[in-house]
């Protein structure tokens, strides 16, 4: 049997596996990624890319180019309900941070926009990152067994050429598993599930179609298509249309009548239920694929196992509701790559790599009770409107109740209204988005007088975005200027200081000389490098004066951030001037499991 040794085996080549390949590459680790398929997504599936995702890609030096390639915001900005795309409009939303009352939120938290940015778009930037700088990708090969040798700690993994048929062992310091949904990896793990069967079952139409003359006024990413005026099939008890290419490429996705679990319609009827979901019949349609997928209430309770990661849809999977598949799987892997990444140079022990499981399998579980709770909330307006309803004629007269002059028609506008505003979880659930709070032995909170800082309420916490320096929070932005700035220099966000393979400290310009002492000591120590980067003069003035307001800690204070631009400890600056160095290095080494 041949051999291939390698460093690291990432088996998957969607959103999870290109990403975590194209991360590691920044700290000079690669290996082998292989992938069941034979090239990257042929279809538009995961789609919307929200601004923490994009803040990776960023720091990744591919924000430019990603941002090239999709659809702006102001092009996905409405979220509608409607009768067929070019019928009757029972309602109209903002989307993705579009809401005149929301959008100055967004931009006060994050550098990065969000955006439409397909996965089928994205993995080849991913990839080609990813092998450039020195990642094998091998397309057909599957995954068969492994097994960790525990004399040698490495993994020996086997995989089969699916072409040819030979089988291989690969041998690896680690095995990151990106395999999607039906992971082989989390099942010869044996990992922990929580799974709720039973999801539902939909399929998916990618079509082109010019309805540029129907967007002209109602350019949205969502379209929810009723079509009240003939009988539904049972492939399709609910239409959801989404926007590929604006305003010629879509995908409709028919969620299925209960109990279905099959489509057995020809492509032409298909094709015709297409067209009247459209409802303009002058409309030209070209079907470039079809597909099915099944609605999921599944994650894992644990990520890893020894020298073995999984992640992405491996560990979490869920309806598409609220857009967080494809930003949670390279959040994941963002995560992942850093401490891989510093446990390869040396900088750190391989206790860093607990910290993965403890701080990503939280957001995972959260991410997937939040979807499948917007689906009910979905349950909940289609129950409403008779979607379910076998009878045209008794779901027509349900619909009529939202425009009849009488007191049930006042009761099911008011319910209608309701749970419409109840769905702006979905629609600007930045909170969802941005709230991760990471508890590990990667973060220092020892020194902290109160619990972290959180809303009042889970409501609060879907929607909001709380900034915090607090420890295992998100690092605030706030724009900045260089010093010595010319008028026409741009502005530098406190996220461009941080990341880039690097512990930073953010401080003022008080404490700039003696953290940059304490900094070097942890040079010296631990061979590990930390910008120190003064706020108010020195290095970068703050010329909104956000980040004082944002920065939680006096001017002699500082701010330790991680490499993934999450807070590692904070400290007021009240240690005395010999032992500073001294507690920088403790707190390094925890971190570091040194």
């Amino acid at each position: 049997m041949s051999r291939i040794d390698t460093d690291v085996l990432i088996v998957g080549a969607g959103p999870a596996g290109a990403s975590l390949g194209c991360f590691l590459t920044r700290y000079g680790v690669t290996g082998l990624i292989i992938s069941k398929t034979s090239s990257t997504a042929r279809t538009p599936r995961a789609h919307f890319t929200s601004n923490a995702t994009f803040e990776c890609l960023r720091d990744a030096g591919l924000e430019p180019e990603c941002r090239n390639v999709s659809t702006s915001r102001e092009l996905i900005k409405f979220y509608r309900f409607c009768h067929t795309m070019a019928g009757k409009e029972l309602s109209r939303s903002y989307y993705a941070g579009t809401d005149p009352h929301r959008e100055g939120e967004y931009k006060r938290a994050s550098p990065c926009e969000q955006a439409d940015l397909p996965q089928s778009t994205l993995e080849p930037i991913l990839l080609r990152v990813a092998t450039q700088n020195g990642f094998k990708l091998r397309w057909d090969y599957e995954f068969l067994t492994l097994r960790e040798d525990e004399e040698t700690g490495k993994v020996h993994s086997t995989i089969r050429d699916i072409l040819s048929g030979d089988v291989l062992t690969v041998v690896s310091n680690y095995v990151c598993g990106a395999d999607g949904a039906k992971s082989v990896i989390a099942r010869e793990l044996q990992l922990p599930f929580q799974d709720t069967p039973g999801g539902g079952f939909a399929l998916n139409v990618w079509f082109e179609a010019d309805l540029s003359h129907i967007m002209t006024h109602s350019a949205g990413l969502i379209h929810m298509l009723l079509a009240p005026d003939k009988p539904q099939p049972d492939y399709c008890a609910i239409a959801i249309t989404r926007q590929v290419k604006p305003f010629s490429e879509w995908v409709i996705s028919m969620l299925a009548k209960p109990g279905v679990t099959e489509v057995t319609a020809s492509e032409d009827e298909i094709i015709q239920h297409v067209r009247d979901l459209l409802g303009d019949p002058s409309v030209k349609i070209k079907v470039k694929s079809l597909t099915t997928w099944s609605i999921k209430d599944c994650y894992a309770e644990q990520y890893t196992r020894g020298r073995v990661f999984c992640l992405g849809d491996a560990v979490h999977r869920h309806p598409p509701f609220n857009g967080l598949g494809s930003n949670t799987c390279i959040q994941d892997a963002y995560n992942l790559a850093w401490k891989i990444g510093y446990v390869r140079k040396g900088w750190a022990t391989p206790s860093l790599l607990e910290s993965f499981s403890a701080e990503r399998q939280p957001v995972g579980k959260a991410v997937v009770k939040r979807a499948n709770k917007t689906g009910t909330i979905h349950a909940q307006l289609f129950a409403l409107m008779g979607v379910f309803e076998p009878d045209l004629t008794k779901k027509q007269k349900i619909l009529k109740r939202l425009e009849e002059d009488t007191e049930e028609g006042v009761e099911a506008r008011a319910a209608f209204q309701r749970i419409i505003e109840e769905l702006d979880s979905e629609r600007h659930g930045f909170g969802v988005e941005m709230n991760q709070l990471y508890e590990s032995q990667a973060v220092w909170a020892d020194d902290e007088a109160n619990p972290p800082p959180r809303f009042s309420s889970p409501e609060e916490m879907d929607l909001h975005y709380f900034e915090s320096t607090y420890p295992g929070f998100r690092l605030p932005h706030a724009w900045l200027r260089v010093a010595d700035a010319a008028p026409t220099d741009p502005m530098v966000s406190t996220h461009d200081l941080a990341g880039k393979g690097h512990f930073t400290i953010l401080t003022g310009i008080s404490g700039r000389a003696k953290w940059t002492d304490a900094a070097d000591r942890v040079r010296k120590d631990l061979s590990v490098e930390i910008p120190v980067y003064s706020m108010g003069g020195i290095d970068y003035r703050d010329v909104f004066y956000d980040w004082s307001k944002k920065r939680g800690v006096g001017e002699k204070g500082a701010i330790l951030v991680r490499p993934d631009r999450f807070v590692a400890w904070r400290s007021n600056g009240e240690e005395d001037d010999g032992h500073r160095g001294d507690k920088l290095v403790k707190v390094m080494s925890q971190i570091l499991g040194r």
